[in-house]
Parts: structure tokens; C-alpha cells; sequence
């Protein structure tokens, strides 16, 4: 019989500073540990309330957000098929890996896409989804695509697709929690993000926040949605109908829940507005910090990304090899279209500090100047 690995006796993993997930607070961790409660009755069911109603702030809406086990993937695929039908027309923009997964998620939910090319590096320019929008359904869009640590202007380009009559939707996974990504302020339709990135959480949840005008696109549908689990009137139904006992419609992941809710009530202890700057900051100090030991950014002046600093590399893996075997860190490479040719650090979680920041710099140089 082939041995297994024990749970119990896990090796000494190495240090995350990689495009997600993060490490827990020890907070959250203890958090985390907590032995499993009941998904139903009077303590949860506060408990739960309390952790969408954080939720719901800090994507800046009005409405209450969903809050599902699942990724930030799931929520995605939950947000374009409700507030889209089969048949239907949007422009998505080709950000990298991320924004070639909405093209795939808006395929596989039989929409037509137009796709509108961004180079590596640079920011959608909202007069190229203007061009295309008028007569369109809807306009999906990355707000920080992780493959380039770009930040992309998603209030010019919601106000682009509002002008036209189209719905927006944001994947606000490597956003929200780290960048201002409001659905009321910013005019979006929808917004997408999960646990385990800029909310400091662990991995296992995601969250679909509307505004009033995406609710209204919900509630437009000629039929439902042809899934009950990513259905959202399926989750009204729950929330309206048990919300004193079970105001969702699945076994929620009741230790997720809990963990999160400690990640957000840290956030919120700080101020989003401090929070935000803070990794700001920390981003700025990373990325010159890459600079000065001769890696140039991907993205251009004035889009640079706060969770994830992202630079150009010719060869990146004798860098990741000594961090991990050297440093114990752990940092990300390239994803398409910067596979094979970049370094990409991470800032979220409990390794977000200037101490870390100043650890990978340090390491990487000690990389360079390795016979």
C-alpha cells in the first residue's frame, strides 16, 4: 500500500507571498479551528447576517451581497448567467488569463462575445468598449487582472456601458479589499470576489454583490437560470422565506464563515479607506524595490495594481527556486500571456508587511548574485 500523507504531520510549509491565497491571521486561524457549528438557528443565523452585512460594505452596495461556497469562478459564472440570457451580446476585454476566463464563463453560458484586445501592461481604454457597446447587452471586465498586476479604470468603463444601455459586470477577485471597488459609487451592475485574496480570508467562498439596476436585470429574465445552485432567486428564496433559521439554501461552510468573518471585522477595525492605502504603500515600496534590482513593472505608470506587484523577468525560475529552497518563500511566476517571463508578488494576508516585502527583495537579490 502506498503511504499516505498524515494531516496531522504536514511538513513546514514555505512562506506565502504568491498572487493568492494568502496566509490566515492567527486570528483567523484560531478562527478557522473552531470546532464545526450548525449552518441553522439563532447564534448562525446572526453570525452569518453579520458577515454578509460586512460583506455587502465592502463592496460598497445597498443590497445585501450573496455569500456562496464556492470561488470567486462559481460567483462569476453565478453573475453573467443571471443578469444574461442565452443569445445575448457582450464585449469582454481580453485582459490576460482572467480575462480570457470571462470570455470562456460568457461562451459557456451561450452569450455572444465581441472581444476587445488589451496589451500586457496597459489599461482597457473605456473609448475602445465604447466603439463596440451600442446595441450590446452587457460589458464584463477585470478590475486587477493577477497575470500583469494591472488596474483596470472599471467606473469609466461601467459609466461607457450604462451610457449604452448595457449591463457591467466586474471580477473584482484581485480587487476587493485592497482597491476601492464600490457597486453603488462606481456604477456597476455586479461585482464578483471570493475569500482567500484581498479580504484576508481563506480559500472556499465567494460573493456576488448587485446594485439596484443589476437586481432589475435579474428580476427581466424571460425564464430562470438553468441551475438551481448558481440561480440567485434561489438564494432570495432562502433568505426571504427561512431567514430567521436558514437563510440560504446549502450546508454553508460554517468554519469559512467564521474565518472570514474575523478577516473583515479586521479590515474594518483599520478603516477600508487605511487598509487600502496601506497596501497601496506596500505595493509601491515592492515594486520599487524590484526596480532597483533591475525588473521594470508590466504595468504602465498610474495602473499599478496594490495586491499584486507584477515585473518582467527573462527567467524566472532560478529566482523561484532559490526562494523556496533558500529563503522558504514562496512567490509566483508568470501566468499568459506573462508565462515564462515574469515575477509576480503577492500582498495579502498575514505576510502583507513591509518585514516580508523587505525578506523577498532581499532573497531575490541574493538570487541574482549567485555564482
Amino acid at each position: 500500500m502506498a503511504d499516505f500523507i498524515d494531516p496531522l504531520k504536514l511538513p513546514n510549509m514555505p512562506e506565502l507571498m504568491i498572487a493568492g491565497p494568502g496566509e490566515l491571521h492567527e486570528e483567523d486561524l484560531d478562527a478557522l479551528s473552531h470546532q464545526v457549528m450548525a449552518h441553522y438557528g439563532d447564534f448562525w443565523t446572526q453570525l452569518h447576517s453579520e458577515t454578509v452585512a460586512l460583506v455587502t460594505e465592502v463592496m460598497g452596495a445597498s443590497e445585501p451581497a450573496y455569500l456562496v461556497p464556492g470561488t470567486g469562478s462559481a460567483c462569476l459564472d453565478a453573475a453573467i448567467m443571471n443578469l444574461f440570457e442565452p443569445g445575448q451580446r457582450v464585449v469582454v476585454a481580453d485582459t490576460g488569463y482572467f480575462g480570457q476566463r470571462l470570455i470562456q464563463i460568457a461562451r459557456a453560458q451561450g452569450l455572444e462575445v465581441i472581444v476587445v484586445e488589451v496589451p500586457p501592461g496597459e489599461a482597457i481604454d473605456p473609448a475602445r468598449i465604447a466603439d463596440v457597446v451600442a446595441g450590446l447587452d452587457g460589458v464584463l471586465t477585470v478590475h486587477v487582472e493577477t497575470a500583469t498586476g494591472v488596474r483596470h479604470p472599471i467606473e469609466q468603463i461601467a459609466r461607457v456601458a450604462a451610457e449604452a444601455g448595457a449591463a457591467c459586470v466586474v471580477d473584482g477577485v484581485a480587487s476587493v479589499g485592497a482597491e476601492i471597488a464600490s457597486v453603488d459609487q462606481m456604477g456597476l451592475d455586479a461585482l464578483v470576489t471570493s475569500s482567500q485574496k484581498g479580504l484576508d480570508g481563506p480559500p472556499g467562498l465567494g460573493m456576488v454583490a448587485l446594485s439596484a439596476s443589476g437586481r432589475a436585470r435579474v428580476e427581466a429574465r424571460s425564464i430562470r437560470p438553468p441551475s438551481w445552485y448558481l440561480d440567485l432567486k434561489t438564494w432570495d428564496w432562502f433568505r426571504s422565506e427561512w431567514g430567521a433559521w436558514h437563510p440560504h439554501p446549502v450546508t454553508m461552510p460554517s468554519n469559512l464563515v467564521v474565518a472570514l468573518n474575523s478577516s473583515l471585522r479586521r479590515i474594518f477595525e483599520r478603516g477600508l479607506d487605511a487598509w487600502v492605502e496601506d497596501r497601496r504603500l506596500l505595493a509601491k515600496r515592492c515594486r520599487e524595490g524590484l526596480q532597483d534590482l533591475g525588473f521594470e513593472p508590466i504595468p504602465s505608470p498610474g495602473c499599478e495594481a496594490n495586491l499584486v506587484v507584477a515585473a518582467w523577468c527573462e527567467d524566472p525560475a532560478p529566482i523561484l527556486t532559490h526562494l523556496l529552497k533558500e529563503e522558504h518563500l514562496m512567490i509566483s511566476g508568470g501566468l499568459p500571456p506573462t508565462q515564462g517571463r515574469a515575477i509576480r508578488v503577492g500582498l495579502m494576508g498575514r505576510t502583507a508587511t513591509e518585514e516580508m516585502v523587505e525578506r523577498v527583495l532581499q532573497g531575490i537579490e541574493s538570487a541574482l548574485t549567485k555564482p
